[in-house]
């Protein structure tokens, strides 16, 4: 029985000692520094093209001009008659095939480095994670 109420009394106090456990502020200002500077070294090697070319929508081949007709004929219709709600809808759905055409042709590639640098940034990435997790997740001894 004593010994029930000696680990209860443990586990409470490293409850309450977990509450009051202090972090140091220099941990998530080196943590978040690594890592901004990691991702600002990766995107600075990182190409991101677009382009419009056709792509195949419910099976028909569809070029990026076609995808302007749905906004234009919403907008013409809008401009009809602005209380419409199928015009609306139209002009949406024209709006969306044109950003969905976008980001479908988008295409994100890595520039040419040496393996010296992709360690050192993705090393900066992992040891700024790796930091800011300890910071957040630090238990106090």
């Amino acid at each position: 029985m004593k010994e029930e109420k000696d680990n209860i009394q443990k586990i409470v106090d490293s409850v309450k000692t977990d509450s009051k456990r202090v972090k140091n502020p220099m941990d998530f200002v080196i943590g978040a520094l690594l890592l901004i500077v990691g991702i600002f070294f990766l995107s600075r090697k990182v190409v991101v093209t677009t382009g419009f070319a056709a792509f195949s929508f419910f099976g028909y081949n569809l070029t990026s001009g076609l995808l302007v007709f749905p906004l234009i004929f919403g907008l013409i219709w809008i401009f009809y008659n602005p209380k419409s709600i199928g015009a609306k809808i139209l002009t949406a759905v024209g709006a969306i095939f044109i950003v969905a055409g976008i980001i479908m042709n988008t295409s994100i590639h890595l520039l040419r480095m040496t393996l010296f640098d992709y360690i050192v940034i993705i090393g900066t990435i992992a040891a700024g994670i790796g930091i800011l997790l300890r910071y957040y997740f630090k238990r106090s001894e």
